[in-house]
């Protein structure tokens, strides 16, 4: 059976590569049991499967003679899961910079930022990057990270887009789990030798 994951696919792979406009292009490709042989050497490539097949796959690659360079989670959440109405702490506000096929959201307080991410919309799926909280502060990241969860859920609300995706290391789980985010499959991301 088809994960929806892998239904939008094309779409929260587009909207990862949007915002990662500054790292090497990379194909994203769902596993299916084997390394895919179409692959050029030196070129990274990101497989995505279910989360019991990380270390399956973990091991394809490197009987393959190829570099795992992380094994990350792809979370998922519908908008109305995420978009709380949660309030900034103080304040602080939310401003947005368009930069094409994505945004840049940042949240600052009085003049300064104190978080940031990016966010962009493909085919009715959002992809948001990683959150960003300034560490200088004071505070738990939570109380300025979970507001701009929601803010951003609530923008791709306005772009028609009714789930969003992101791709964090296992350590982030607990925190992005908290803002309403669920574990939907793996990220192995490797180079071909």
């Amino acid at each position: 059976m088809t994960q929806q994951w892998q239904s939008d696919l094309d779409a929260w792979a587009g909207g990862w590569a949007a915002i990662r406009e500054d790292e090497t292009a990379q194909g994203v490709r769902a596993w299916n049991g084997s390394l895919p042989q179409d692959t050029v050497a030196g070129v990274e490539l990101v497989l995505v499967c279910e989360p019991s097949d990380a270390g399956t796959v973990r091991d394809a690659v490197v009987a393959a003679g190829s570099d795992v360079l992380s094994a990350d989670v792809l979370l998922c959440g519908a908008v109305q899961d995420l978009d709380r109405g949660l309030g900034f702490p103080g304040d602080a506000g939310l401003f947005d910079a368009p930069k094409g096929d994505w945004s840049r959201f940042e949240v600052d307080e009085w003049g300064q930022p104190v978080a940031h991410s990016a966010m962009s919309v493909q085919e009715g799926v959002a992809f948001v990057g990683a959150l960003h909280a300034d560490s200088s502060q004071d505070r738990d990241p939570a109380e300025v990270l979970d507001p701009l969860v929601s803010a951003m859920a609530n923008e791709a609300f306005l772009a028609d887009a009714e789930r969003l995706y992101t791709v964090v290391p296992e350590s982030e789980l607990p925190a992005r789990e908290a803002q309403g985010w669920q574990r939907v499959a793996a990220v192995v991301r490797c180079l071909r030798r």
